[in-house]
């Protein structure tokens, strides 16, 4: 089993390529009262917070703003990715997440799961590809994503939108 904890894209694979590749993803959080967790992951450091309605500060993103937000992150880093294996020129690349929570889980107030009920995803994106081409792009882009497998292994209704258009010329 071999351990990596960055990417690297120039890293051979192992004789046997069936064998997993871990990448460790790593983050601390520390607490620092009302509701708000400094995080440190990779050098770098954010806070979560909630609104002061349920006792936050409001200064920072609720955990569950993150995840959304990281679904967006993600499936750019892959489309990026994807469209350079496969030589697909992109102009540019714009993402949407709308997502539901029923806060009975949180709240204990119902037996329903905290966590998302639905996820809508739209991604906007410019190339001169015709996206009649882009078939086998898309599928290989949610096949990949691990932040969009993340969500639909958890059970969340999860509707994907391609909204993709022309590049703009050059001039």
């Amino acid at each position: 089993m071999v351990h990596n904890d960055t990417l690297n894209p120039a890293a051979k694979a192992p004789a046997d390529s069936s064998a997993p590749q871990l990448k460790s993803i790593r983050a601390t959080g520390v607490w620092e009262g009302s509701m708000t967790t400094r995080v440190e992951s990779r050098g770098f450091t954010f806070r979560i917070d909630e609104p002061e309605v349920v006792g936050g500060t409001d200064q920072s993103p609720t955990p569950m703003q993150y995840v959304v937000g990281a679904v967006n992150g993600c499936v750019t880093v892959v489309i990026e990715t994807v469209a350079a294996e496969r030589g697909i020129p992109i102009d540019a690349i714009d993402t949407f997440s709308h997502a539901h929570q029923d806060v009975r889980g949180f709240n204990g107030t119902a037996d329903v799961s905290p966590h998302f009920t639905d996820f809508t995803l739209t991604i906007g994106l410019s190339t001169p590809v015709p996206e009649a081409e882009l078939d086998g792009f898309k599928r290989e882009v949610e096949k990949r994503c691990p932040a969009i497998n993340l969500v639909r292994d958890a059970g969340v209704a999860f509707e994907l939108i391609w909204q993709v258009s022309p590049a703009q010329a050059q001039q």
